[in-house]
C-alpha cells in the first residue's frame, strides 16, 4: 500500500455563508491523501497505473470555482469525485483549510475533513 497526496493547494474561492465572503472571496488551502496500492505502478513505471496528482488538483480547481455555503460540501464534493475517478483509490481523504474565517478570534484557519 501507499499514498499519493497533495499538499497546500491554494485558491482565492467564495465560499461562505456571509454576503461578504461570497462578494470578496478568501484563501482556501487544499490537502489531499489518496490510499491505494502503488507496487503496480512502482514496478511499471506507467501513470495510467497509479493516483495522477495533476488529476487530483484539476479536479479540486473545478470544485473550488463553484460557490457554497459550506466547506464541508466542498471537501465531499471533492472527495466523492476522486474516489469515483480512480477505481484504485481506497480511501480518499480531502481536507480544506480556510484562511482568515469571517470570525472575531484570532486563529490561523477552520478546516474540514471530508474522508470517503
Amino acid at each position: 500500500m501507499g499514498t499519493v497526496e497533495v499538499k497546500g493547494l491554494k485558491f482565492h474561492a467564495f465560499h461562505g455563508c456571509h454576503p461578504e465572503e461570497r462578494k470578496t472571496g478568501g484563501t482556501f488551502e487544499v490537502d489531499i491523501i489518496v490510499n491505494t496500492d502503488i507496487s503496480k505502478s512502482a514496478r511499471t513505471d506507467e501513470l495510467s497505473e497509479t493516483i495522477d496528482y495533476v488529476v487530483l488538483m484539476d479536479i479540486s480547481s473545478e470544485e473550488m470555482l463553484k460557490p457554497r455555503d459550506l466547506i464541508e460540501t466542498v471537501a465531499q464534493d471533492i472527495a466523492e469525485r476522486i474516489k469515483n475517478r480512480f477505481e484504485m483509490a481506497d480511501r480518499v481523504e480531502v481536507k480544506i483549510k480556510k484562511h482568515c474565517a469571517p470570525v472575531t478570534y484570532q486563529l490561523d484557519y477552520v478546516a474540514v475533513k471530508a474522508v470517503v
